[in-house]
C-alpha cells in the first residue's frame, strides 16, 4: 500500500510521529503487514530482532523489498499461529475486502500479550481505487479489535476537524489545478518542481502543528470531541488479550 507517497503530506508524517512513538512496542518478531516500500523499516529496524514484509500480489510498489506477497485475509495460511511479537497494520483495513477477518487472523498469528498497532483513514478522499472499501470511526474500529481479542491501549486522532477540512478543500483545488493543464495538454504532474510549491501550504499546517501534536503523543491524551467529529484518520495500539 502507498504511505509516504500518498495524498497527503500532512497525515503521513503525522503518522510517521504516530508510529515513532510507539516504538517501545515494536519488540521481538514483527511483521509489518500492507508494508509497500517499508518506510516504516527505519524506525524498527534498529528494535525488533526480526520483521517480515507482506503485501498483496498486485502491490503498487513494483520496487518494494517484500518478503511474503499475500492478501490480508489468507495470512494464518502463510505463518504459524503465535508467530508474532507485534503486528504492524497502516492504512491497510479500508483496502481488505474483509476487514474482521484480518483483525482475527492477525489475532492467530500474535502471541498472547502482543501488540497491534494499526492506523485507518476517517474523512479521507477515495485512494488506490478499485480497493477503498470503507472508513472508520474510532468506535468502529475500537469494536472490531475488541470483539476479536484485543484490549484497546491507547487512541491518536491524526489531526482534528480543521485538518481535515483543511485536507479535503486543498486536494480538491490541487485536483482542478491539475486537470485544467491537463486538459491544455500539460501533465505537471511529473514535475518535481511544481510538486514541491503545491505541497507548501501542506508543509506550513504540519510545520504549525506539529510541536502540539508530539506533546498530545506524550501526555497520551484522549481524542477530543472536535478530533472524534471529524480527523483525517486514527492510530490505535492494542494488545492481544486471548485467542479468537
Amino acid at each position: 500500500m502507498k504511505y509516504l507517497n500518498s495524498e497527503s503530506f500532512y497525515k503521513n508524517n503525522l503518522l510517521v510521529e504516530t508510529v515513532q512513538h510507539f516504538k517501545s512496542f515494536m519488540k521481538g518478531k514483527l511483521l509489518d503487514l500492507g508494508c509497500g516500500n517499508k518506510p516504516y523499516s527505519m524506525i524498527y529496524k534498529d528494535v525488533c530482532e526480526s520483521s517480515v514484509g507482506c503485501d498483496v500480489p498486485f502491490s503498487l510498489h513494483t520496487n518494494s523489498k517484500v518478503e511474503v506477497l499475500c492478501y490480508a485475509e489468507d495470512i494464518d495460511k502463510h505463518f504459524e499461529k503465535n508467530s508474532f511479537d507485534c503486528v504492524l497494520c497502516t492504512e491497510v483495513l479500508e483496502h481488505t475486502v474483509n476487514d474482521r477477518k484480518v483483525v482475527g487472523n492477525i489475532n492467530k498469528i500474535l502471541k498472547q500479550d502482543g501488540y497491534l498497532l494499526v492506523s485507518v483513514p476517517f474523512t479521507y478522499v477515495l485512494h488506490e481505487k478499485p480497493h477503498d472499501y470503507r472508513r472508520y470511526t474510532v468506535f468502529g474500529l475500537q469494536s472490531i479489535l475488541e470483539t476479536n481479542g484485543f484490549e484497546v491501549l491507547s487512541v491518536v486522532s491524526l489531526g482534528g476537524t480543521f485538518s481535515s477540512g483543511f485536507f479535503i478543500l486543498y486536494y480538491s483545488v490541487t485536483k482542478i489545478f491539475f486537470y485544467t493543464f491537463k486538459k491544455a495538454g500539460l501533465n505537471l504532474r511529473s514535475n518535481k518542481l511544481i510538486a514541491a510549491v503545491i505541497n507548501i501550504p501542506e508543509y506550513i499546517l504540519y510545520a504549525f502543528n506539529i510541536s502540539r501534536f508530539r506533546k498530545k503523543l506524550q501526555a497520551a491524551e484522549v481524542p477530543s470531541a472536535n478530533e472524534m467529529f471529524s480527523s483525517t484518520g486514527y492510530f490505535i495500539a492494542a494488545k492481544k488479550l486471548k485467542d479468537v
